[in-house]
């Protein structure tokens, strides 16, 4: 018997970078009040993104842990 994973469903939402942290990560502020700690997805990591405290940014809410997410792209 094989046990079929649930389907991921990942929010996006758009927010504020308010600080940078170690390791590529950034505490982010959404539109709704919430914050969330994210990391920089693959796409954006490829190209050459400068992420600084300020900047709008979009980013996909895990849906496993809502307070961890990746940013998609700078806005």
């Amino acid at each position: 018997m094989t046990e079929e994973s649930p389907k991921r469903r990942d929010t996006e939402a758009s927010g504020v970078i308010e600080e940078v942290l170690p390791n590529a990560m950034f505490r982010v502020r959404l539109d709704d009040g919430k914050t969330v700690r994210a990391s920089i997805s693959s796409s954006a990591r490829h190209s050459t993104v400068r992420l600084i405290a300020g900047c709008r940014v979009a980013v996909k809410l895990s849906s496993q842990d809502p307070g961890r997410g990746q940013i998609s792209r700078k806005l």
